[in-house]
């Protein structure tokens, strides 16, 4: 002790020296770090990191170094855990993000990036080389081996200490490293152990993280409770095959068709994706990896060229790998459909639309219309799964072809008042489903089927986002001195962005406003007119379907389709 000081005085001195010289050496081996990484840039990714990391280095593929002490009582035991290539003693490290920051971790000096971007190792070989056609030749570099602690516990405990959330070694196991994120099947944590002679029990290993080793008191908890005992490290060979197909497009392009393509979409056999322009050359390359890593359910992997347009919402594609047959089946919860995918829109993101429609809007033996059916899976599992009698349109001709013969496949009568499909202009259908209950009503009654054909839809979807709108003012056509309880109702899917004083909903709402009752002749304010409808009986909802784009939304608007709206459109403004 220093005379002159107290206790407590030289205790608090003696703890600013240790963390002033923590600071320094958190500097030091961020310099080193950093002139690592410069160097690695200078040599065009041909410099071993052994060359500069300590031997108790752990290098992962996630964009983040962390350099562990051996200040853990296991840590002596387990020595040196890297991450590197099959059949290479060289890791080398691409940095995306070059944000290193310094923690602190159980007393162990970590640095690791800001964000968890992923760092993968290119392959060796000259990557203009590698096509379509050869680069599952580069298999065994493609595979990676990964070196991980274990412990041992006796048989007994396995389950409780793996499934249990209050288990203290659950944060620590090996599948929960980010190198694991995406391979499929996942890795088994519990392997078998070769069992000592002096054993009395048996016991299993365990395989932890490389990179959140487990403190002193946790393991002495393990050790006392769950008589656990270190083991030597354990071996993991990650093949390309369990690989996602990210990782294994971010080993073999080239820098500059950097980063991989990271989503698409699979319709049927068919797998469709939107490659960026600098992704177009290695078009077939990235087909191959797509079609051999989602086998045996794709047949088939397409670009989409070009937005969806034209009369039939439809787009262009090109062939990437697989073969040419677009020619889908789909299954969306238990209901058969038959589709050409270049012939007839098609946005499988709506699953969730059509569920919702089923459960929370459609009742049992209803009668459903569609003015945009399209290939008709709305359709098709109201009247599977509900009875729900259905009228529909759609003027792509083929989309109805193939909603009628999904429909028979399905076991539905496809008959006219029970099943009925048309192809046509929407308005026209729109105004057709008024005017012929009108012309129904002064003629003699007909049969019960046809009577059915003739009565206003329960519902009436209107999906066509792009104007949607622009059709409702086809209801002026529909009878209003008929007493229908409750009314129709009427679900518009539009396009919507909001504004200064509006939200997406609100927009979307002043727009079928602007449907129905257009401003002119009867003066109603421009904005915020769903107060004005529900006064008309309309009961207005909206609900947020998806993002189409940033700041750009699909809404679903719902109203019904009350006497008072209809008299209102038919130009009759007094009670």
């Amino acid at each position: 002790m220093e005379r002159g000081r107290s206790p407590i005085t030289q205790q608090l001195r003696v703890a600013a020296r240790k963390k002033k010289r923590r600071k320094n050496i958190s500097l030091v081996i961020g310099i080193i770090v950093g002139l690592e990484l410069c160097l690695h840039q200078m040599a065009c990714h041909t410099m071993s990191v052994h060359a500069l990391m300590r031997p108790q280095c752990v290098v992962q593929h996630h964009s983040r170094c962390a350099f562990l002490g051996r200040q853990q009582q296991f840590a002596s035991k387990w020595g040196s855990s890297r991450i590197r290539n099959h059949h290479s003693k060289l890791m080398f490290i691409q940095p995306i993000n070059s944000n290193w920051k310094p923690i602190n971790k159980y007393n162990n000096i970590c640095f690791h990036t800001r964000h968890h971007s992923t760092t993968i190792t290119r392959l060796q070989a000259d990557l203009s080389t590698i096509n379509e056609s050869n680069w599952q030749s580069f298999s065994n570099e493609l595979e990676e081996t990964l070196e991980l602690p274990s412990i041992s516990v006796p048989a007994k405990h396995i389950h409780w200490l793996l499934s249990n959330k209050d288990s203290p070694i659950k944060s620590f196991l090996a599948h929960t490293m980010d190198e694991f994120e995406g391979i499929h099947p996942k890795i088994k944590v519990v392997r078998n152990l070769d069992q000592d002679d002096d054993d009395d029990q048996v016991r299993k290993r365990i395989l932890l993280s490389s990179t959140e080793l487990i403190p002193d008191d946790t393991f002495q908890l393990l050790q006392e409770k769950y008589h656990a005992r270190m083991e030597d490290t354990f071996n993991i060979c990650i093949p390309h095959h369990q690989q996602p197909v990210t990782r294994i497009l971010s080993k073999i392009l080239p820098e500059e068709a950097q980063p991989p393509p990271s989503s698409y979409e699979q319709v049927g056999h068919v797998v469709h994706v939107n490659l960026k322009a600098q992704h177009v050359d290695y078009g077939k390359i990235i087909g191959s990896i797509l079609l051999d890593r989602l086998q045996p359910t794709t047949k088939t992997v397409v670009n989409k060229l070009g937005e969806v347009g034209g009369p039939f919402r439809t787009y262009q594609m090109g062939l990437l790998a697989g073969e040419d047959d677009y020619f889908v089946h789909v299954v969306e919860h238990g209901v058969s459909l038959y589709f050409d995918l270049r012939k007839v829109y098609w946005c499988t993101r709506l699953e969730g639309e059509r569920t919702y429609m089923l459960k929370n809007e459609f009742q049992p033996n209803q009668i459903i219309a569609d003015a945009f059916c399209g290939c008709g899976a709305q359709l098709i599992r109201a009247a599977s799964k509900k009875g729900c009698r259905i009228v529909a349109n759609d003027l792509n001709p083929d989309a109805v072809e193939y909603c009628k013969e999904s429909a028979r496949k399905n076991g539905i009568d496809v008959s006219p008042g029970n099943f009925d499909v048309q192809c046509g202009d929407a308005r026209e259908f729109i105004m057709n489903l008024g005017m012929r209950m009108s012309e129904s009503s002064s003629t003699t009654p007909a049969s019960d089927t046809t009577i059915n054909a003739f009565k206003l839809p329960h519902h009436l979807l209107l999906n066509f986002p792009l104007d949607s709108p622009s059709f409702l003012n086809a209801l002026r056509w529909w009878p209003s001195g008929e007493v229908m309880d409750p009314p129709p109702r009427i679900h518009v899917y539009t396009f919507a962005r909001g504004d200064e004083d509006r939200t997406e909903a609100e927009v979307a709402i002043d727009m079928v406003a602007d449907g129905l009752l257009p401003e002119g002749g009867y003066s109603i304010a421009s904005k915020f007119r769903g107060d004005y409808l529900n006064e008309l009986g309309c009961n207005v909802e909206a609900r947020e379907i998806r993002d189409a784009a940033p700041g750009k939304l699909v809404i679903c608007v719902s109203f019904s389709a009350s006497r008072t709206l209809l008299r209102r459109m038919q130009g009759d403004f007094f009670d």
